[in-house]
């Protein structure tokens, strides 16, 4: 559950949120919709930790994983889409780690001390991977992928190749390949 509890803020002169009091179960889908320049954005920021809201605070439970869509476009690295997409979760960096213990096992002597911190580490890391859906990530990125238009040749390709609204749904993609807890997700059809 998140809990907004006596927001208050202001943009200038202008008051955004005065007492502001809401509560949003977890499993809702809830929709904060107001004009251009009526703080929708502003209070994504707030819930998000970016900025501080004059008065008042936002409870989160302990761990809370946020994902934010900007309504803006991100720079999107100029790599092929499936490591793109592996980056952005986190799984290429723990594949890459898997494999640089992997290849110092090999290297350790079998018996001695470094070799069973080797083991250890790489067991934590392993842990970290599977957890991350590693071994199902190509597979659960081209069904992400799908959903949202692309091909399945698509995913090899690079985000140079793409149009703005394209590269809108390769962020979406990302986003939602890390499984947040929590999707902000500020003005999504931009630019589609």
């Amino acid at each position: 559950m998140i809990q907004l509890s006596n927001i208050t803020h202001f943009f200038g002169e202008q008051t955004l949120y005065k007492e502001l009091n809401w509560i949003i179960p977890f499993g809702t889908k809830t929709g904060f919709v107001g004009n251009n320049g009526s703080g929708k954005t502003t209070l994504f920021k707030i819930l998000m930790g970016s900025i501080e809201p004059h008065e008042g605070n936002v409870f989160f439970p302990k761990d809370c994983r946020i994902g934010y869509l900007p309504q803006d476009l991100v720079e999107i690295e100029d790599i092929p889409l499936l490591e793109y997409l592996q980056k952005q979760a986190g799984v290429y960096k723990t594949e890459k780690e898997l494999k640089a213990l992997e290849k110092a096992i090999t290297q350790a002597v079998e018996s001695g001390q470094e070799y069973y911190q080797l083991l250890k580490h790489h067991d934590l890391i392993l842990h970290r991977y599977e957890q991350q859906g590693g071994y199902e990530f190509s597979a659960m990125a081209q069904k992400v992928m799908k959903g949202l238009g692309f091909s399945n040749e698509d995913i090899h390709r690079k985000s140079s190749e793409f149009s703005g609204g394209w590269k809108m749904r390769i962020s979406l993609a990302a986003l939602l390949l890390s499984a947040p807890d929590i999707l902000l997700l500020d003005e999504p059809t931009n630019h589609l």
